[in-house]
Protein backbone atom coordinates (compact mmCIF):
# COMPACT_ATOMS: atom_id res chain seq x y z
CA UNK A 1 0.00 0.00 0.00
CA UNK A 2 3.07 2.74 0.80
CA UNK A 3 4.30 2.07 -2.39
CA UNK A 4 1.32 2.05 -4.41
CA UNK A 5 1.31 5.62 -2.45
CA UNK A 6 4.33 6.68 -3.19
CA UNK A 7 3.96 6.07 -6.98
CA UNK A 8 1.25 8.06 -7.28
CA UNK A 9 2.73 11.17 -5.44
CA UNK A 10 6.16 11.07 -7.70
CA UNK A 11 4.04 11.06 -10.50
CA UNK A 12 2.29 14.11 -9.74
CA UNK A 13 5.05 15.79 -7.04
CA UNK A 14 5.91 18.61 -9.17
CA UNK A 15 2.88 20.16 -9.06
CA UNK A 16 2.62 20.70 -5.21
CA UNK A 17 5.46 23.39 -4.86
CA UNK A 18 6.54 24.67 -1.58
CA UNK A 19 5.31 28.01 0.07
CA UNK A 20 7.66 30.44 1.73
CA UNK A 21 5.85 33.21 3.23
CA UNK A 22 7.45 36.45 4.20
CA UNK A 23 5.43 37.44 6.69
CA UNK A 24 7.54 40.66 8.65
CA UNK A 25 4.26 42.64 10.23
CA UNK A 26 2.88 39.17 11.62
CA UNK A 27 6.38 38.23 13.05
CA UNK A 28 6.38 41.55 15.00
CA UNK A 29 3.39 41.14 15.98
CA UNK A 30 3.71 37.18 17.04
CA UNK A 31 6.74 38.61 19.09
CA UNK A 32 4.75 40.78 21.24
CA UNK A 33 1.52 39.01 21.47
CA UNK A 34 0.44 39.48 24.89
CA UNK A 35 -2.73 37.39 24.48
CA UNK A 36 -3.79 35.01 26.95
CA UNK A 37 -4.13 31.87 25.99
CA UNK A 38 -5.22 28.98 28.01
CA UNK A 39 -4.54 25.50 27.11
CA UNK A 40 -6.23 22.34 28.48
CA UNK A 41 -6.06 19.28 27.74
CA UNK A 42 -9.16 16.91 26.09
CA UNK A 43 -10.09 13.41 24.61
CA UNK A 44 -7.56 12.71 21.98
CA UNK A 45 -9.89 13.57 18.43
CA UNK A 46 -7.25 11.02 16.70
CA UNK A 47 -7.16 7.80 18.22
CA UNK A 48 -4.38 5.19 18.75
CA UNK A 49 -4.55 2.57 16.66
CA UNK A 50 -2.11 -0.87 15.75
CA UNK A 51 0.98 -0.69 13.96
CA UNK A 52 -0.39 -2.58 11.12
CA UNK A 53 -2.89 0.12 10.23
CA UNK A 54 -0.43 2.87 10.92
CA UNK A 55 -0.01 3.72 6.94
CA UNK A 56 -3.94 3.92 6.35
CA UNK A 57 -4.55 6.15 9.41
CA UNK A 58 -1.71 8.64 8.47
CA UNK A 59 -3.52 9.13 5.19
CA UNK A 60 -6.90 8.88 6.78
CA UNK A 61 -5.98 11.47 9.27
CA UNK A 62 -4.70 14.13 5.90
CA UNK A 63 -7.60 13.34 4.00
CA UNK A 64 -9.93 13.77 7.24
CA UNK A 65 -8.00 17.10 7.97
CA UNK A 66 -8.44 18.54 4.57
CA UNK A 67 -10.87 17.13 2.60
CA UNK A 68 -8.07 14.96 0.42
CA UNK A 69 -4.96 17.30 0.62
CA UNK A 70 -3.82 15.58 -2.62
CA UNK A 71 -5.72 13.62 -5.58
CA UNK A 72 -2.91 11.59 -6.18
CA UNK A 73 -3.48 10.27 -2.64
CA UNK A 74 -7.26 10.24 -3.14
CA UNK A 75 -7.06 7.65 -5.67
CA UNK A 76 -4.64 5.44 -4.66
CA UNK A 77 -6.88 5.29 -1.56
CA UNK A 78 -9.71 4.29 -3.44
CA UNK A 79 -8.22 0.82 -4.03
CA UNK A 80 -8.13 0.52 -0.24
CA UNK A 81 -11.28 -0.97 1.14
CA UNK A 82 -9.96 -0.24 4.68
CA UNK A 83 -9.98 3.46 4.00
CA UNK A 84 -13.53 3.62 5.27
CA UNK A 85 -13.11 2.94 8.24
CA UNK A 86 -10.02 5.23 8.81
CA UNK A 87 -13.48 8.24 9.78
CA UNK A 88 -14.23 6.43 12.68
CA UNK A 89 -11.60 7.83 14.55
CA UNK A 90 -12.54 11.50 14.48
CA UNK A 91 -14.50 11.41 17.40
CA UNK A 92 -15.45 15.20 16.75
CA UNK A 93 -19.40 14.44 15.70
CA UNK A 94 -18.99 18.16 14.66
CA UNK A 95 -15.86 17.99 12.31
CA UNK A 96 -17.44 15.30 10.56
CA UNK A 97 -20.77 16.73 9.83
CA UNK A 98 -18.85 19.90 9.02
CA UNK A 99 -16.50 17.81 6.61
CA UNK A 100 -19.93 16.25 5.28
CA UNK A 101 -21.17 19.09 4.32
CA UNK A 102 -18.34 20.74 2.42
CA UNK A 103 -17.69 23.47 4.88
CA UNK A 104 -13.92 22.76 4.78
CA UNK A 105 -11.26 25.96 3.85
CA UNK A 106 -8.52 23.91 2.09
CA UNK A 107 -5.59 26.13 1.55
CA UNK A 108 -2.61 23.33 1.34
CA UNK A 109 -0.20 25.89 2.29
CA UNK A 110 3.51 25.53 3.64
CA UNK A 111 5.75 26.97 5.18
CA UNK A 112 9.46 25.41 5.10
CA UNK A 113 12.45 25.94 7.45
CA UNK A 114 15.31 24.08 9.04
CA UNK A 115 14.39 21.47 6.89
CA UNK A 116 11.20 21.28 8.67
CA UNK A 117 7.89 21.71 6.84
CA UNK A 118 4.66 22.59 8.09
CA UNK A 119 1.35 22.70 6.13
CA UNK A 120 -2.08 23.99 6.75
CA UNK A 121 -4.21 21.24 4.93
CA UNK A 122 -8.16 22.26 6.45
CA UNK A 123 -10.13 24.86 8.33
CA UNK A 124 -13.44 24.73 9.79
CA UNK A 125 -14.91 28.00 11.15
CA UNK A 126 -18.01 29.19 13.02
CA UNK A 127 -19.20 31.08 15.66
CA UNK A 128 -17.79 29.42 18.34
CA UNK A 129 -14.51 28.03 17.05
CA UNK A 130 -12.11 27.48 14.57
CA UNK A 131 -10.44 24.23 13.61
CA UNK A 132 -7.23 23.91 11.81
CA UNK A 133 -5.66 20.63 10.55
CA UNK A 134 -2.06 20.57 9.43
CA UNK A 135 1.07 18.24 8.99
CA UNK A 136 4.73 18.62 9.89
CA UNK A 137 7.40 16.96 8.29
CA UNK A 138 11.07 16.49 7.62
CA UNK A 139 14.04 14.50 6.16
CA UNK A 140 16.04 15.07 9.29
CA UNK A 141 16.81 11.68 10.20
CA UNK A 142 17.35 13.24 13.67
CA UNK A 143 14.07 14.05 14.41
CA UNK A 144 11.87 11.15 14.39
CA UNK A 145 8.60 10.86 16.61
CA UNK A 146 9.86 7.16 16.64
CA UNK A 147 12.97 7.63 18.57
CA UNK A 148 12.50 10.92 20.10
CA UNK A 149 8.63 11.50 21.05
CA UNK A 150 8.89 15.18 21.67
CA UNK A 151 10.19 15.85 18.29
CA UNK A 152 7.93 18.03 15.61
CA UNK A 153 5.33 18.75 18.40
CA UNK A 154 3.95 22.29 17.95
CA UNK A 155 3.69 24.27 21.56
CA UNK A 156 0.40 26.04 21.85
CA UNK A 157 1.10 29.69 22.40
CA UNK A 158 4.26 31.75 21.67
CA UNK A 159 7.02 30.70 20.80
CA UNK A 160 4.87 27.83 19.25
CA UNK A 161 1.49 28.63 17.43
CA UNK A 162 0.27 31.52 17.29
CA UNK A 163 -2.80 33.11 15.34
CA UNK A 164 -4.00 36.24 13.94
CA UNK A 165 -7.30 37.91 12.31
CA UNK A 166 -6.55 40.47 9.88
CA UNK A 167 -2.85 40.70 11.37
CA UNK A 168 -4.17 41.03 15.06
CA UNK A 169 -3.90 38.39 17.68
CA UNK A 170 -7.06 36.07 18.31
CA UNK A 171 -7.96 36.20 21.80
CA UNK A 172 -8.72 32.66 22.47
CA UNK A 173 -8.34 29.47 24.52
CA UNK A 174 -7.50 26.97 22.59
CA UNK A 175 -6.35 22.58 22.52
CA UNK A 176 -4.37 20.52 20.35
CA UNK A 177 -3.74 17.21 19.38
CA UNK A 178 -1.35 15.13 16.62
CA UNK A 179 -0.64 11.97 15.87
CA UNK A 180 2.79 10.33 13.99
CA UNK A 181 3.13 9.89 10.72
CA UNK A 182 5.63 8.30 8.76
CA UNK A 183 8.07 11.14 8.41
CA UNK A 184 6.52 13.57 10.86
CA UNK A 185 2.57 14.33 12.33
CA UNK A 186 -0.64 15.38 11.64
CA UNK A 187 -2.15 17.29 14.23
CA UNK A 188 -5.68 19.18 14.76
CA UNK A 189 -6.07 22.70 16.65
CA UNK A 190 -9.45 23.79 18.11
CA UNK A 191 -9.77 27.69 18.42
CA UNK A 192 -12.39 29.09 20.71
CA UNK A 193 -12.22 32.92 20.04
CA UNK A 194 -13.23 34.97 23.35
CA UNK A 195 -13.78 37.92 20.94
CA UNK A 196 -16.58 38.49 18.06
CA UNK A 197 -14.46 37.46 14.94
CA UNK A 198 -16.14 38.49 10.86
CA UNK A 199 -17.67 36.44 9.04
CA UNK A 200 -15.04 36.52 7.00
CA UNK A 201 -11.12 37.42 7.43
CA UNK A 202 -7.87 36.94 6.60
CA UNK A 203 -6.10 33.92 9.07
CA UNK A 204 -2.26 34.18 9.57
CA UNK A 205 -0.29 31.30 11.65
CA UNK A 206 2.96 31.89 13.19
CA UNK A 207 5.20 29.56 14.54
CA UNK A 208 8.73 30.14 15.90
CA UNK A 209 9.50 27.05 17.58
CA UNK A 210 8.79 23.04 16.59
CA UNK A 211 9.59 20.45 19.28
CA UNK A 212 13.21 21.48 20.17
CA UNK A 213 13.46 23.58 17.29
CA UNK A 214 13.72 27.12 17.11
CA UNK A 215 13.17 28.69 13.62
CA UNK A 216 10.48 31.12 11.34
CA UNK A 217 7.14 29.24 9.57
CA UNK A 218 4.94 31.96 8.62
CA UNK A 219 1.67 30.68 6.78
CA UNK A 220 -0.83 32.79 5.83
CA UNK A 221 -2.88 34.91 4.80
CA UNK A 222 -5.56 32.63 4.72
CA UNK A 223 -9.05 33.57 3.82
CA UNK A 224 -11.72 31.78 5.69
CA UNK A 225 -15.64 32.45 5.67
CA UNK A 226 -18.42 31.41 8.41
CA UNK A 227 -20.82 32.28 5.51
CA UNK A 228 -21.97 28.62 5.14
CA UNK A 229 -22.05 27.43 9.10
CA UNK A 230 -23.95 30.52 9.94
CA UNK A 231 -26.27 30.16 6.61
CA UNK A 232 -26.77 26.58 8.14
CA UNK A 233 -27.21 27.89 12.24
CA UNK A 234 -30.24 27.47 14.06
CA UNK A 235 -30.94 30.02 16.95
CA UNK A 236 -32.87 29.43 19.58
CA UNK A 237 -33.91 32.02 22.43
CA UNK A 238 -35.49 30.02 25.28
CA UNK A 239 -34.84 33.02 28.19
CA UNK A 240 -35.09 29.96 30.98
CA UNK A 241 -33.98 30.91 34.11
CA UNK A 242 -33.43 28.94 37.23
CA UNK A 243 -32.29 29.67 40.44
CA UNK A 244 -29.81 27.27 42.86
CA UNK A 245 -30.03 29.00 46.70
CA UNK A 246 -28.46 32.14 46.46
CA UNK A 247 -27.20 31.45 42.56
CA UNK A 248 -29.72 32.36 39.67
CA UNK A 249 -29.00 31.17 35.71
CA UNK A 250 -30.79 32.10 32.95
CA UNK A 251 -30.17 31.01 29.35
CA UNK A 252 -30.78 33.20 27.11
CA UNK A 253 -29.48 31.64 23.41
CA UNK A 254 -29.17 28.28 22.10
CA UNK A 255 -27.03 28.52 18.36
CA UNK A 256 -27.04 25.11 16.71
CA UNK A 257 -24.05 24.81 14.10
CA UNK A 258 -22.88 21.95 11.30
CA UNK A 259 -19.86 21.88 13.54
CA UNK A 260 -20.50 23.41 17.22
CA UNK A 261 -23.22 23.89 19.79
CA UNK A 262 -23.01 27.21 22.16
CA UNK A 263 -25.15 27.98 24.88
CA UNK A 264 -25.34 31.78 25.78
CA UNK A 265 -25.87 32.13 29.58
CA UNK A 266 -25.76 34.48 32.60
CA UNK A 267 -25.25 33.58 36.42
CA UNK A 268 -25.91 35.55 39.18
CA UNK A 269 -24.30 34.48 42.57
CA UNK A 270 -22.31 35.28 45.46
CA UNK A 271 -18.82 36.26 45.65
CA UNK A 272 -17.67 32.97 46.92
CA UNK A 273 -19.21 31.19 44.52
CA UNK A 274 -18.74 29.23 41.66
CA UNK A 275 -21.16 28.06 38.62
CA UNK A 276 -20.38 25.93 35.52
CA UNK A 277 -22.42 23.18 33.91
CA UNK A 278 -20.82 19.51 34.69
CA UNK A 279 -23.03 17.65 31.74
CA UNK A 280 -25.06 18.74 28.70
CA UNK A 281 -27.50 16.28 27.03
CA UNK A 282 -29.75 15.96 24.49
CA UNK A 283 -33.55 14.71 24.44
CA UNK A 284 -32.70 11.10 24.58
CA UNK A 285 -30.22 11.56 27.36
CA UNK A 286 -27.20 11.19 25.34
CA UNK A 287 -24.41 13.33 26.38
CA UNK A 288 -23.04 16.15 24.31
CA UNK A 289 -19.36 16.67 24.80
CA UNK A 290 -18.02 20.18 25.84
CA UNK A 291 -15.30 21.89 23.89
CA UNK A 292 -14.70 25.04 26.01
CA UNK A 293 -16.38 27.61 28.31
CA UNK A 294 -16.10 31.38 27.51
CA UNK A 295 -16.49 34.47 29.54
CA UNK A 296 -18.12 36.72 27.45
CA UNK A 297 -18.54 39.81 30.43
CA UNK A 298 -17.89 39.78 34.17
CA UNK A 299 -18.66 42.77 36.89
CA UNK A 300 -18.71 42.70 40.73
CA UNK A 301 -21.65 44.70 41.96
CA UNK A 302 -21.55 44.86 45.99
CA UNK A 303 -21.06 41.12 47.36
CA UNK A 304 -22.56 39.68 44.04
CA UNK A 305 -20.56 38.32 41.08
CA UNK A 306 -22.26 38.84 37.35
CA UNK A 307 -21.04 36.22 34.69
CA UNK A 308 -22.19 36.03 31.22
CA UNK A 309 -20.75 33.14 29.86
CA UNK A 310 -20.69 30.80 26.12
CA UNK A 311 -20.60 27.09 26.47
CA UNK A 312 -18.56 25.42 23.02
CA UNK A 313 -20.07 21.67 22.36
CA UNK A 314 -19.72 19.35 20.06
CA UNK A 315 -22.88 19.57 17.13
CA UNK A 316 -25.82 17.18 17.89
CA UNK A 317 -26.47 14.70 15.19
CA UNK A 318 -29.61 15.72 15.12
CA UNK A 319 -31.36 19.08 16.57
CA UNK A 320 -33.25 17.77 19.71
CA UNK A 321 -36.50 18.82 21.23
CA UNK A 322 -35.03 19.66 24.18
CA UNK A 323 -31.48 20.04 26.00
CA UNK A 324 -30.72 18.61 29.82
CA UNK A 325 -28.31 21.14 31.53
CA UNK A 326 -26.41 19.68 34.65
CA UNK A 327 -25.44 22.60 36.78
CA UNK A 328 -22.96 22.49 39.69
CA UNK A 329 -23.67 24.60 42.28
CA UNK A 330 -21.94 24.50 46.14
CA UNK A 331 -24.18 23.73 48.65
CA UNK A 332 -27.12 23.03 46.81
CA UNK A 333 -28.86 20.15 45.50
CA UNK A 334 -28.41 19.24 41.95
CA UNK A 335 -31.46 20.06 39.73
CA UNK A 336 -31.39 19.70 35.97
CA UNK A 337 -32.45 22.24 33.62
CA UNK A 338 -34.73 21.39 31.07
CA UNK A 339 -33.52 24.04 27.94
CA UNK A 340 -37.20 23.55 24.93
CA UNK A 341 -36.16 24.30 21.55
CA UNK A 342 -38.43 26.00 19.67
Amino acid sequence: MDEMIRQEIYKEGDRYPVQAVPWDKIRERALDNTAADTNFQRNAVIRKICCSFAAVVVIGGLVILSGFIFPVIARALEQIPIINAVFNFVEDRGIQNAMDKGFVTKPNLTATDKDISVTITGVLYDEGRIDIGYTVTTSRPDLSPETFPGDLIIPLGSPGMQFFANGKPIQNTKQATCEKADNGRVGLVEIYPSDDLPEAFNLEVAIYQIGKEQGEWLLGPIPVSRKDTDAATRTFSPMKKETFGETSVMVKEVKISPLSMLIEYESIRPLTEEFYFSAVMDDKGNNIPQCASIRLSHQIKGDTKITVARLVCEAPKNIPEFLVLVPQVAGSQQQNIKIPLK
